[in-house]
């Protein structure tokens, strides 16, 4: 097999690495997951993810401010509530392929525990 030839990463590309792994990171979260979930489906206040979450103010303040920093959501103040929003709705569609790439793995599992269990059966 030949041997691919490397070229050095400019700083431009790891500065792309860098904004890529931030955006993943925000992602890397279960709530914050369930909050872009939620905001999929429109414009939501804090107070009704408050009830949805069932989590407390000051956490919901927290994961937020780590969507918004990364730029994912976007926030409008309204009289005295404040409205969420996906400032890049196609985060929607990368939450979709990170949920089939999970089918998959639950698939390959399923296969290789279904191959286990023959094999114990079979040994009884």
């Amino acid at each position: 097999m030949a041997k691919r030839k490397m070229s050095k990463i400019s700083s431009n590309t790891s500065t792309i690495y860098e904004m890529q792994a931030e955006i993943c990171s925000a992602l890397a979260s279960a709530v914050r997951l369930q909050i872009l979930d939620i905001l999929s489906e429109g414009e939501t206040t804090s107070s009704d993810l408050l009830e949805v979450l069932v989590i407390s103010k000051a956490n919901l303040s927290q994961h937020l401010a780590v969507l918004k920093d990364v730029g994912i959501i976007q926030s409008r103040k309204e009289g005295q509530f404040q409205y969420m929003s996906l400032a890049i709705p196609k985060i929607k569609e990368a939450c979709s392929l990170v949920r089939s790439l999970l089918v998959e793995k639950i698939g390959m599992e399923e296969k290789k525990n279904s191959e286990l269990i023959r094999e114990l059966r079979a040994q009884r």
